[in-house]
């Protein structure tokens, strides 16, 4: 099913195979403040428009996958996903379902999150990466600043974190202004990395029904 060759993996979106530096970054006195304030420099914004290139290394092979395309968001729960290139790919997350569509069939699929806790719990924190809401990554993760400017964070899933049957680690990098990210890296329990680059990325654009629609038909 291409929903777990492409969401999960570039979803988990986020991730970490990210080698540590010569000297530790220095750590905030207070993570949680730190975060809170992080969270609210990074969420201030409704809606969001970016482009992105996933790139996904399977360690069963030495090809890189690369995969190009935009991302719609709208918040509070509401992220599209179209994939241009190598194939035509669109996935609408919502805090309910996931309702994906592909060229080659050219047909759409539903998949209820309700009946599937473990994806709708990586969507979760995957939301919560893009919409910016960092401070509760706390109580589910292990945090650790690995580079101060620009801010590189590590995230790694705490036990009982029903992630962490998935992701190993995950890192994040922000931009200069911290107000959005520019890198995402998820480094998965199989071994396999999938790095998502962020470009032109728009903070408060208007955006319209058209940009969270999936096509072809049910």
């Amino acid at each position: 099913m291409k929903i777990i060759l492409i969401l999960p993996t570039f979803l988990l979106m986020i991730s970490a195979a990210f080698a540590a530096p010569e000297k530790t970054a220095e750590q905030p006195s207070d993570l949680p403040k730190f975060m809170s304030e992080l969270g609210k420099r990074a969420s201030d914004f409704k809606t969001l428009k970016t482009d992105f290139i996933q790139e996904k290394r399977m360690a069963m092979f030495k090809e890189k996958m690369v995969m190009k395309g935009r991302i719609y968001l709208q918040k509070p729960s509401k992220i599209a996903w179209h994939v241009d290139s190598p194939l035509r790919y669109s996935v609408l997350i919502t805090d309910k379902l996931i309702r994906q569509w592909d060229e080659d069939s050219d047909k759409v699929q539903e998949i209820s999150l309700t009946k599937n806790p473990i994806f709708q719990n990586v969507l979760n924190q995957m939301n919560v990466w893009f919409s910016g809401e960092y401070g509760t990554m706390l109580e589910t993760n292990t945090v650790r600043i690995i580079k101060n400017d620009p801010l590189i964070m590590e995230f790694i899933p705490k036990e009982g974190n029903i992630a962490k049957k998935v992701i190993k680690t995950i890192t994040i990098t922000f931009r200069s202004d911290q107000k959005y990210l520019q890198q995402i890296k998820i480094l998965e329990n199989s071994g396999d990395v999938t790095t998502i680059r962020f470009t032109n990325t728009l903070l408060n654009p208007p955006l319209n029904n058209s940009n969270f629609e999936v096509k072809g038909r049910v």
